[in-house]
């Protein structure tokens, strides 16, 4: 069953926030009298689940939604995934064979995104060979992948929400210091900000460079975060 959603939230800790939003799709699986649900977010270009983003605060949006979803009552968060707008461009050198075509096709099926560690959950969402998952289920009957289990989702929502708190008092106190972040020299934002002159970053002490991460340094890190912060 896929539904569409309007949401909002109430965020803040000092002063509450009231946030409105709409989220492209919502896939639920019933079972046994429980919801199950995914949040998808369409995207027209190349989208991945970067974990860095999500730690620092800048890849929260899908997560947002279905943690708020959960929280009112719709059922138990079975992850997000990033779904293509359109149909992807490939390229080959010289003719293919329909095989080799349609090999190449199954390769852009892949979604990314964070999912429920759960087999049965998993296999409702791909019944066949999980091929559009962020997930792999290997021979010995192990499954791998971008895959998160139900204490982790409770731990990663405890973060998010603390963190979503302290950027409302930050806007709501009038914390408006222009940072910008970097990750290397793969983005920064000030290359096309036509206000990046007056800013002076050259002069920015202290400036935000984020550093990828994978994810056992993400989980270290979230579960000591909400273990500092309670």
């Amino acid at each position: 069953m896929t539904l569409n959603y309007g949401l909002a939230m109430v965020v803040g800790a000092s002063l509450p926030a009231l946030l409105r939003v709409f989220v492209d799709r919502v896939d639920v699986w019933q079972e046994d009298g429980r919801n199950y649900f995914r949040v998808v977010d369409y995207k027209t270009g190349k989208k991945d689940f970067d974990y860095c983003d999500v730690f620092n605060g800048v890849g929260l949006q899908m997560l947002l939604y279905l943690f708020a979803l959960e929280q009112g009552g719709y059922g138990t968060g079975a992850g997000v995934q990033y779904f293509p707008a359109r149909a992807a461009l490939l390229s080959a050198d010289g003719k293919l064979t329909e095989e080799e075509a349609e090999d190449l096709r199954s390769k852009e099926w892949k979604r990314k995104g964070l999912l429920l560690h759960d087999e049965q959950v998993l296999d409702a969402m791909d019944p066949e060979d999980w091929q559009r998952l962020c997930a792999v289920r290997k021979k010995d009957g192990t499954i791998s992948g971008d895959l998160a289990d139900r204490e982790q989702l409770k731990m990663l929502r405890d973060y998010i929400f603390s963190f979503l708190k302290g950027m409302v008092d930050d806007i709501a106190s009038g914390n408006v210091q222009a940072n910008p972040y970097t990750r290397g020299t793969s983005h920064d934002a000030c290359s096309y900000c036509p206000y990046s002159a007056v800013c002076h970053k050259e002069e920015m002490a202290g400036r935000r460079n984020y550093k990828a991460m994978n994810a056992q340094e993400f989980w270290d890190r979230i579960e000591k975060e909400v273990d500092r912060h309670g």
